[in-house]
């Protein structure tokens, strides 16, 4: 990976996670109605829960960007996570629970995922 590459990677991660998770915290009913979601009390606090945690990761990739040796141990987490949400979204999506918007929107995860492992076996041993 390139010099100063990581902090590119890490800080759209950060965006990404941001601009996903908080309109979902903050106006839960408007985007969950976008993304074809059916609420209740108990989906709504499902809902911002998970929003909650997606925004809290978006940090966790800017402080990476900022001092990846520190932060390195946040990769695999995020790595982690952006697999399960693939899983789960396109699970759901398959078995035909949830409509297209929602994996659609998770598609950004595979490609972060994939970028995150890439960057995490490119400097085992080592930081840039």
């Amino acid at each position: 990976m390139a010099p100063n590459a990581h902090r590119a990677l890490f800080i759209s991660a950060g965006w990404f996670n941001i601009l996903a998770g908080l309109p979902l915290l903050v106006a839960t009913a408007a985007f969950a109605g976008l993304l074809g979601l059916q609420l209740n009390p108990v989906a709504t606090m499902f809902i911002q829960l998970t929003a909650c945690i997606i925004v809290v990761f978006g940090g966790a990739y800017w402080m990476i960007a900022r001092d990846p040796e520190r932060f390195r141990p946040y990769v695999p987490l995020g790595i982690i996570l952006k697999a399960a949400v693939i899983v789960i979204f396109y699970g759901h999506w398959l078995a035909g629970s949830i409509p297209w918007p929602l994996p659609a929107l998770a598609s950004g995860d595979i490609v972060f995922g994939v970028l995150f492992w890439r960057y995490y076996k490119q400097t085992a041993g080592k930081i840039d």
